[in-house]
């Protein structure tokens, strides 16, 4: 279900004749991609892997059909590397994707798709994704394209790559080796996403708390840390937290310099934020700043940064604090912003996405200190903001992609 524009439907006279024209314009393109193949196949090689590196999934997928040398470029894993940093490095598009996440029910999630113009900005349209391969289920990305979806009752895991239609479900999570039988885990969790950055491995890491089941008492155990491996498609015990830290889930994707983040607290007090370390599987414990509270917050990414966000819920101001070379600076701190309910992450150009107290969504430029209304609005909290990105790394090995072309 790779998403596209085309998925959405237009309502009015003026939204058709959009559509009409946006039908004319691909077509227009589709044929002028067929005079430029026939030029382009007389071009070198390394020059055709050039510009094949700059042009989407979508086009990409087509052209594997082309010829068998076109076929075995686009597939090599030296040419996915080089689309994900040509492509994204020099795609000046104007539209731009986000999936956010709402709380329905207990049992029910939505993940709602929004086109958005990344000029005006405005969601241009938006759709429930109820066709996505894991419905009601939590999400975490884009890492590289791909993203950890995870069942709301523990019942599922997946990563999934949405542009080229790849899922893979994961085996079963493991215990502590050892666990005593009175002993079980809690049915929450928090997890992260991210790729080794020393053997270009993605992982994914689970935190989950486990107590005693013949003990009445409130007494906390260790968190236990569980670490899935895509090479290996495996899950391992990687030791427990030092403390038992009760640990929130993050609204936007926290991957950051090959570290993921949560925020936490002892007790519901003595705040914290935890790392994990994609590389070496250490953890380490970082205070957080000194803001002021009650607020409300959230982790982002700024700057290429850890970023730490707070809206003081009484006077409604915003601060933006960077972690850097091991201490947290102050960027800056804009407001009164009275409708404003709550940070919720980050997107491209640092530019930061909050809740109003209505259930809208805006857009907040720290170099413009511009706020825009993304004409998007729902009467449910959000639960997560992600950007929406193609790429054409697989998360299959060469027996399933075998059978996930025979399916197909």
């Amino acid at each position: 279900m790779a998403l596209s524009l085309q998925r959405y439907t237009w309502s009015d006279e003026s939204n058709r004749f959009a559509q009409f024209l946006k039908q004319r314009i691909s077509k227009e393109k589709e044929r002028s991609m067929l005079i430029a193949i026939e030029k382009i196949d007389h071009l070198p090689e390394n020059l055709i892997i050039e510009i094949l590196s700059r042009l989407s999934v979508k086009d990409l997928l087509q052209f594997k059909s082309v010829c068998k040398s076109w076929y075995a470029i686009i597939s090599s894993p030296n040419f996915v590397s080089k689309h994900l940093n040509n492509y994204y490095n020099n795609n000046n598009d104007w539209r731009g994707c986000l999936l956010v996440q709402y709380y329905v029910t207990h049992a029910e999630l939505q993940l709602f798709e929004l086109l958005v113009d990344d000029e005006t900005p405005r969601v241009l349209a938006d759709e429930v994704l109820y066709s996505m391969p894991m419905y009601s289920s939590y999400i975490c990305g884009p890492c590289d394209g791909l993203y950890y979806v995870y069942q709301y009752d523990s019942s599922g895991r997946a990563l999934w790559n949405p542009a080229i239609n790849e899922f893979k479900t994961l085996p079963k999570i493991i215990c502590k080796p050892n666990l005593p039988s009175e002993f079980s885990y809690a049915p929450s969790e928090v997890y992260g996403f991210g790729v080794d950055p020393v053997t270009g491995d993605y992982k994914v890491v689970v935190l989950k708390g486990y107590w005693n089941d013949n003990d009445d008492s409130d007494l906390k155990h260790p968190v236990s840390v569980l670490v899935y491996s895509l090479r290996t498609n495996s899950w391992r015990h990687c030791g427990d937290l030092a403390k038992a830290y009760d640990l929130e889930s993050n609204k936007c994707y926290i991957y950051v310099n090959g570290c993921c983040y949560w925020f936490g607290s002892l007790d519901y007090s003595s705040e914290v934020i935890i790392s994990f370390d994609m590389g070496n599987d250490v953890f380490k414990e970082i205070d957080v700043p000194d803001y002021a509270q009650p607020s409300s917050k959230c982790l982002a990414v700024y700057d290429d940064s850890l970023a730490f966000l707070t809206l003081d819920d009484t006077e409604k101001k915003f601060d933006v604090w960077i972690w850097s070379e091991g201490c947290w600076t102050k960027k800056f701190t804009v407001g009164p912003f009275p409708d404003v309910r709550s940070p919720v992450g980050h997107w491209k150009c640092n530019r930061l996405l909050l809740e109003c107290e209505d259930g809208k969504l805006v857009l907040f430029d720290p170099d413009t200190e511009e706020m825009k209304d993304l004409a998007f609005q729902k009467d449910k909290w959000c639960e997560g903001v992600f950007a929406y990105m193609e790429s054409l790394v697989s998360i299959k090995n060469k027996n399933e992609a075998g059978q996930q072309t025979e399916e197909n």
